[in-house]
């Protein structure tokens, strides 16, 4: 079937962005003294950050005595995206495999454009990725059914969500993400490890 759209996730996809959201929690239960819950490392790499911050407010309220959790991450995020995060190596290659097959490219990220923005402006390039809503959006906007999208996307929730509709997942590798590699490998229609050989997606796409 020839494909008409692709959505592109940003953080953990294209770019490397992921080891700085991981240490965000962490590193401020550390600053604080406060020992890590058991866990605690699976949750964060499950759970929305604006939750994350959220449930940390609510169980130690200290941490938001000056400033909401939410409001300084942010802050510290904004800096990392406008000065250093790097795309992966072969992200560019992606993208522009993807347009060579003619098909319209979005870059579909849960962050807020305040962050992503100052990142794809410098690096050259709506609504949760769980739930049908931005899947509607380009279907009803482009006219384009599920089963002529694909997803490009590291998170395997993210990536189900897609395929239950009918999106064709195409599933990258993230060190974040590792322990899910079985996972996102059995149910994407293209699995890509990195983005040095993108013949199995080329083949996809013809």
């Amino acid at each position: 079937m020839a494909f008409s759209l692709a959505l592109v996730d940003f953080d953990g996809t294209l770019a490397d962005s992921m080891p700085y959201w991981l240490r965000l929690p962490a590193d401020t239960l550390r600053a604080a003294g406060l020992p890590q819950p058991e866990g605690f490392a699976e949750y964060i790499r499950s759970v929305p950050i604006r939750e994350i911050a959220r449930d940390m407010g609510a169980k130690y309220p200290q941490l938001e005595a000056e400033t909401p959790l939410a409001v300084r991450w942010s802050a510290e995020m904004a800096a990392h995206y406008a000065r250093e995060i790097p795309l992966k190596p072969g992200a560019k290659k992606l993208l522009q495999t993807l347009r060579a097959a003619g098909l319209r490219v979005y870059i579909l990220s849960a962050t807020c454009h305040a962050l992503l923005d100052p990142a794809i402006e410098r690096l050259g390039e709506t609504g949760s990725k769980r739930t049908e809503a931005p899947y509607a959006f380009f279907r009803d906007r482009f006219g384009v059914p599920y089963e002529k999208m694909l997803l490009a996307e590291d998170a395997p929730r993210n990536l189900a969500a897609a395929e239950a509709l009918g999106v064709s997942g195409v599933g990258v590798y993230d060190e974040s993400m590792k322990e899910y590699t079985e996972m996102i490998r059995a149910g994407a229609a293209v699995y890509l490890p990195d983005f040095s050989d993108l013949s199995a997606l080329e083949e996809l796409l013809r």
